[in-house]
């Protein structure tokens, strides 16, 4: 293949469904095509606007369409792809289950690109397309630029997910972190400590409030520098779940709750020394945007899905069956072998801070982007 087919653009879709982090891990697969085939259209089928986001903001991407989601985003991402009339559909990882082969079979695409997995060969329609083998033990950024060797296109293994922040994001931030006390000078360390309610795993993957709150005044008493609490949209009441564990909240502790666009939360990230907490899409933004990521891992695979370039940094849970997300090299479908208690509270505060300091003592951060779309 190459850029024009009979005297037009080659038409290239590209379904991300699953989540934030899996759009920013699929940025350098898409810069990659675009600048391997410069005249192709690229259109990325999102199933709402933060997954979309990151992939909108990117000067190689032509235009992103929202399906929503239920049956009702299945019949318009078919009915929309269609009209389009994709020379190539290629689906990022991972994508064992079926509702993906079934996008890819009715997509009309004359070329369609997805990996194969251990299970689910039949349940899963491994045979819809063409299959390249998901490998364990490697990033899922590495996993999708792999399905760019069937095309011809030798992958650049080393690009690394990038968030393009703009000046308007940059003035919302300091807005923002102005409203709890902040100014745009001081130093902070940003926390998350929740994660997508829409997920299976998503309590399996949250460590206690308990823990956060002696973190919060560990890492403030040997650091000295103010500690932002960062809690998102989907994670309302973790923020005053953490602070009544305090004794007294340390005088250098603030909380901001994220309600607004991304761009507000990248611009927030941007500021800080370093990110630390859940594995979430929050985790990924951060590294996007440049920051050292610590992270508290349980059911994921910390291989797989760790903020990219910060896996010297995962703090994992010591356990025999850590990971058990089961999905998409167990199971054609998402599920967790993960119960109560939690095996992510077997983590503890030393360890995490173990991680911090390292984070401080070298931190490297990546160049951060200068323009969006």
């Amino acid at each position: 293949m190459n850029g024009v087919v009979k005297d037009r653009p080659l038409r290239v879709v590209i379904p991300i469904i699953a989540g934030m982090g899996n759009s920013l891990m699929a940025i350098p697969m898409i810069r990659q095509i675009k600048r391997a085939w410069p005249d192709c259209k690229i259109t990325i089928l999102a199933r709402n606007k933060p997954i979309g986001e990151p992939v909108k903001r990117l000067r190689e991407v032509d235009e992103v369409l929202y399906t929503g989601v239920g049956i009702k985003a299945l019949f318009r991402s078919v009915i929309w792809t269609r009209r389009l009339k994709p020379d190539l559909y290629i689906i990022p990882f991972p994508s064992n289950r079926p509702h993906y082969s079934l996008l890819a079979m009715t997509s009309g695409a004359k070329k369609k690109i997805l990996h194969s997995y251990p299970a689910g060969k039949w349940r899963a329609m491994h045979f819809i397309g063409e299959r390249i083998a998901a490998q364990k033990g490697i990033h899922d950024v590495v996993q999708n630029l792999r399905l760019l060797e069937p095309l011809g296109i030798k992958p650049d293994l080393g690009e690394i997910p990038r968030f393009n922040i703009s000046p308007d994001d940059r003035a919302a931030a300091k807005k923002l972190l102005e409203s709890v006390g902040l100014s745009l000078d001081t130093p902070f360390i940003a926390v998350h400590a929740g994660s997508g309610s829409y997920t299976v795993i998503a309590q399996a993957k949250r460590w206690l409030p308990q823990y956060y709150a002696e973190l919060i005044a560990k890492m403030h008493e040997e650091f000295g520098h103010r500690v932002l609490l960062l809690e998102g949209p989907d994670e309302s009441g973790v923020a005053d779940e953490i602070t009544k564990h305090f004794s007294s909240p340390p005088r250098g502790f603030f909380v901001l709750k994220l309600t607004g666009p991304l761009g507000e939360a990248a611009g927030v990230l941007e500021r800080a020394i370093v990110y630390v907490g859940s594995d979430s899409g929050l985790a990924h933004l951060a590294a996007s945007v440049g920051k050292r990521a610590v992270t508290i891992f349980a059911p994921a695979d910390p291989d797989r899905v760790c903020p990219y370039g910060s896996r010297d940094l995962v703090v994992q849970a010591e356990t025999s069956c850590s990971p058990c997300f089961t999905y998409p090299f167990k199971t054609p479908y998402t599920d967790s072998l993960c119960r109560e208690p939690y095996c992510i509270n077997t983590v503890t505060v030393d360890r995490v801070m173990m991680s911090v300091r390292r984070a401080m003592t070298s931190l490297h951060p990546l160049p951060v982007s200068t323009g969006a779309r």
